[in-house]
């Protein structure tokens, strides 16, 4: 780390005057990969004397030179291709923006969206897809640069506490998500995932905050539930994370100071050709200040630091080859009061440590766009440490581990068929093991040790129907699962999504249905109580793996350029779900011994999503939502019950304004404001058996009738305030105040039950967050 700043130190400081800010990029037919000649290329800020127009020359190449700092439209026009609109595109003082972008043919001008200009895929899916880029994590208030926070901002999606970023995603438990790097499925990728558990025990899927910076991000997304052909293994959603390459122009730096630590970047050419790049992102957090201002995160002291890299080679015939990596550790330690009689609380009278280490390698390779057949190629390897150890005076010792480890591989391919026809098929394959335990003093409390191996083929062909406005894509997903002691899994997944333009073409409806399965995970197929430990028994009698059904529909509405509006309805509908006589599945967010399960349960989600939202033009941006839904569940005694996750309705309010002082080329000044209200009803909860947790020293739940109890609405307002100043030609910075939760709302997160005290207590969210950052970038 101290290297890391001498470097970007000395670059500062020598650090020559003549830059200015451009935008460059190409423009290919998606289905063949041709550069297209003479597409118009428009860059709108809202302001005439701010507008740009060009078209792309031989090459399919076009450049944006001195542009003015700013938000920006982009539209990409020609003849026989559908309109691509990319909204909210960020230009900095001195940096240079590259752009790839691939136009869908079509006789008429329908007009489609793009998260950001990216290479593999760029284009938004009709539907259950929500766009994650940096210029959004940065405006949104209160995601403390974590692309995950920024999705709590969308229908549908509510957070399990707010101490972590576990999602609950149209119903569903934190264990329906999978995250992807670079089209691979990897181990959790959060620092301290034991946050916001009940239990203290790590999470599968969520933690504090993202090993990922947004800085890093490119073209990344979350599908929710309504997967194409390509994607499969989840019924909540998928996190699709995907890393921008450095910039092949210019070097150029990023530092960020505040009271949650610091974020070091840097990036830029390799070679003086500028056809290789790097880019490199170090952080190093503590919330040590903030507890020296008063905030209380309950005696513990939490550290975490990671470092990303990519380096981007060009290869062959315009191939691109690209190494990156990703390694992290956390930590979150529990001191109690010396004195004894001091405690007030149970949990005082514990030493508790909590450490976590994670390690990501992956090497990409792709062909050149220009190709027919479009080919990509990405091997991820990645591991994950979890150890917890917890300690009374002497008297009591409990400690738990978790190793898990994942190899995958990802190939796809895409070419066109004819004129109206597009194709694409891929292999995902990947390696899994796990070795988890528990033991209290000399006692083993329970142990599990598990390998398996997945395989998804899959292919999807799309069609341009007869009269232009309608394009239908069939595909199919299967999954092939095997792990020891259960037999061959095969799970075949046909999908179908219809989408139809109407008036005017600003009118769109899409139609969904699909089968998808999902598997478990690890900890759910190996862990054994200590009196059945077996090397050949499994813990989960009948299928291993869970199968579902889900169609949705959505209507779609965009006046113009700047604004949509949509409704999209769901319903899904999973069986074959790990359940007992008291527990489902459906209810768990963490890893927990549970017995005995069979795969015999139910579950079942359904709802509305209504969306508005104005993208960030002229100086405002709005995003406003609503949603109602209903999760339910049925266990082995043939019940239909509400399920933990079923909390009615999730409503979101996000809006911000900036202000403009144009003084270029001098200096451009900007103050702006952004905040965002949630409000979603209450989680459900079990009844607490409270002679049963005097005996066991523990918070014991009676799940005999479900979750009959709703905690009270959670309700929290997060602001932002920020300064921004681009200074001639060569450096921006940032100073932003931000508040979470700033009404000071005291949310429940659940009861539990204190055995000092000898009674029921509660356990809040978190209260006031502030937080202050200052950010250079040059």
């Amino acid at each position: 780390m101290r290297f890391f700043s001498l470097v970007l130190l000395a670059q500062l400081l020598t650090l020559p005057g003549a830059y200015s800010q451009a935008l460059r990029g190409r423009v290919h037919d998606a289905l063949s990969g041709a550069s297209i000649v003479g597409a118009s290329i428009r860059l709108s800020s809202g302001r005439v004397e701010k507008d740009y127009l060009l078209r792309t020359d031989s090459t399919g190449s076009f450049s944006f030179e001195e542009l003015l700092p700013g938000s920006y439209l982009l539209c990409v026009e020609a003849t026989g291709y559908e309109t691509l609109l990319v909204p909210e595109l960020l230009i900095a003082s001195g940096r240079t923006s590259s752009l790839n972008l691939d136009l869908r043919p079509a006789a008429l001008p329908l007009p489609d969206v793009v998260v950001r200009g990216g290479k593999e895929r760029q284009n938004l899916l009709p539907l259950g897809e929500i766009p994650l880029t940096r210029e959004r994590v940065v405006r949104f208030p209160a995601t403390f640069f974590d692309p995950a926070r920024l999705a709590f901002a969308y229908a549908g999606i509510a957070n399990a506490d707010d101490q972590a970023n576990g999602l609950l995603i149209r119903g569903n438990s934190p264990l329906h998500v999978r995250w992807r790097l670079e089209g691979v499925e990897i181990v959790n990728p959060n620092h301290l995932p034991n946050a916001g558990t009940v239990s203290d025990r790590p999470a599968t899927t969520f933690g504090g905050v993202s090993l990922f910076s947004a800085q890093l991000l490119d073209n990344s997304t979350l599908l929710t539930g309504a997967l194409p052909a390509g994607y499969g293994d989840a019924f909540g959603g998928i996190l699709d994370v995907y890393w921008r390459g450095g910039n092949k122009e210019d070097h150029a730096f990023t530092a960020q100071v505040g009271l949650l630590g610091i974020d070091l970047a840097a990036e830029g050419p390799i070679n003086r050709q500028k056809t290789h790049s790097y880019l490199l992102n170090y952080r190093y957090s503590t919330v040590g200040l903030l507890e020296q201002m008063g905030i209380s995160f309950g005696n513990e002291k939490i550290q975490f630091q990671d470092f990303c890299f990519k380096t981007t080679f060009s290869g062959k015939r315009e191939g691109q080859w690209a190494i990156l990596g990703a390694f992290g550790n956390s930590k979150n330690r529990f001191t109690p009061p010396g004195d004894s009689s001091a405690a007030r609380q149970f949990k005082d009278l514990f030493n508790i440590d909590f450490y976590s280490n994670t390690n990501i390698f992956g090497i990409t390779w792709n062909n050149s766009a220009a190709s027919r057949t479009r080919i990509f190629f990405s091997i991820v390897n990645s591991f994950l440490d979890n150890l917890r150890v917890a300690e009374a005076r002497g008297l009591f010792d409990e400690q738990d581990t978790l190793r898990e480890g994942r190899m995958g591989m990802s190939l796809r391919l895409s070419t066109p068929v004819r004129k109206r026809g597009y194709f694409q098929s891929g292999l995902l394959a990947q390696r899994a093991e796990l070795h988890t335990g528990a033991k209290r003093r000399d006692s083993l409390l329970y142990t599990g040790t598990l390998n398996t191996f997945t395989l998804q083929p899959w292919a999807n062909m799309q069609w341009l129907l007869p009269g232009e406005r309608t394009r239908l894509q069939v595909g199919l997903h299967t999954l092939f699962w095997w792990a020891r002691s259960y037999a061959l899994q095969v799970c075949v997944e046909p999908r179908l999504t219809l989408t139809h333009y109407l008036y005017e073409y600003r009118h769109q409806i899409t139609l969904y249905a699909g089968l998808n399965s999902q598997t478990h995970p690890l900890w759910v197929y190996a862990l054994h109580p200590r009196a059945d430990i077996s090397e050949t028994s499994s813990s989960l009698e009948g299928s291993p793996i869970a199968r579902g059904f889900q169609v949705s529909t959505r209507y779609t509405w965009a006046p113009n350029d700047e604004w949509r509006t949509w409704i999209e309805l769901f319903y899904q509908y999973q069986q074959r779900m790990p359940s007992t006589g008291a527990i489902h599945l459906a209810n768990v967010s963490e890893q927990q011994p549970l017995g005995r399960l069979v795969a015999g349960g139910l579950a079942r989600n359904a709802g509305v999503e209504l969306s508005v939202e104005r993208f960030f033009v002229r100086n405002w941006f709005l995003l406003a939502n609503a949603s109602l839904l209903q999760a339910h569940y049925r266990g082995l005694d043939g019940v239909w019950r509400s399920s933990r996750w079923n909390i009615g309705h999730i409503v979101n309010l996000t809006a911000g304004k900036e202000w403009t002082f144009d003084r270029w080329p001098r200096r451009l000044l900007a103050f702006g404001v952004s905040g965002r209200l949630n409000w979603m009803g209450g989680q459900r909860a079990a009844p607490l058996d409270i002679a049963a947790s005097a005996a066991a020293q523990a918070t014991i739940y009676d799940f005999s009738q479900g979750f009959p109890f709703r905690l009270p609405d959670f309700v929290r307002l997060d602001l932002r305030a920020y300064w921004r100043r681009h200074l001639g030609k060569r450096r921006n910075s940032w100073l932003a105040f931000e508040l979470q939760n700033a009404t000071l709302r005291n949310n429940i997160a659940y009861y539990y039950y204190d055995p000092l005290l000898r009674r029921i207590q509660v356990k809040n969210q978190l209260g006031l967050v502030p937080n202050i950052s200052w950010r250079l970038e040059w």
